[in-house]
C-alpha cells in the first residue's frame, strides 16, 4: 500500500503530462508544416496571384486540421520578399496583428529570390489542454513558432 501512495503522484503526472505533450507536438508539427508549404507555394506563385491570397489559403488549409483559421485570434502569418524589381524588401503580415508580437526582421535576408514565412500560434488559441496548470506547468501565454524560407524558380540556373 505504502509504494501504491509513493508511486500514484508521479503516475498521475506522467500521465496528464502525456495529456499535454501529444497535443502540443501534433500542434507543433503542423505549425512547422503550414510555414513551409505557404513559403514553398508563395516562391511558386505567377501571373495575378497575390502572396495574401496564396499565404491565406495554404495556411487555413493546414491548420484547420486543428479547427484554427487566420480569422482566429492568436494566429499570426508574416510573409518577408522582395517586389518584382528586387529591390525592396516587401512584409505581408496576416491573421490576428493585435495581440500578438510582431516578428523581428529575418537576419541575412538578402536574396530577390527568396520567400519567408513565419507562422505564429498561441497556445491559448490551440486545442492543447492545460490539465497541469494546478501543478505550476502551465502553457499558457506561450508561442508555436516557426520560420520557413523557400527560393522561387528563377533562384536555379537555366540549362
Amino acid at each position: 500500500m505504502f509504494e501504491v501512495l509513493l508511486l500514484f503522484p508521479v503516475l498521475l503526472i506522467a500521465t496528464l503530462s502525456f495529456f499535454v505533450l501529444g497535443p502540443t507536438v501534433t500542434v507543433r508539427q503542423n505549425v512547422q508544416h503550414a510555414a513551409e508549404e505557404a513559403a514553398r507555394e508563395i516562391a511558386k506563385k505567377t501571373g495575378t496571384q497575390t502572396t495574401t491570397i496564396i499565404a491565406t489559403d495554404v495556411v487555413n488549409e493546414v491548420i484547420s486540421v486543428h479547427s484554427l483559421s487566420l480569422a482566429t485570434p492568436g494566429v499570426r502569418v508574416d510573409v518577408w520578399e522582395y517586389d518584382d524589381v528586387g529591390n525592396t524588401v516587401i512584409q505581408t503580415p496576416l491573421g490576428d496583428l493585435g495581440v500578438l508580437p510582431a516578428p523581428a526582421d529575418p537576419v541575412g535576408f538578402n536574396d530577390p529570390d527568396q520567400v519567408i514565412v513565419q507562422v505564429t500560434i498561441e497556445v491559448d488559441s490551440t486545442p492543447i489542454p492545460n490539465v497541469l496548470s494546478n501543478m505550476k506547468f502551465d502553457v499558457s501565454g506561450r508561442y508555436l513558432v516557426h520560420r520557413a524560407t523557400a527560393f522561387r524558380d528563377s533562384y536555379l540556373p537555366t540549362p
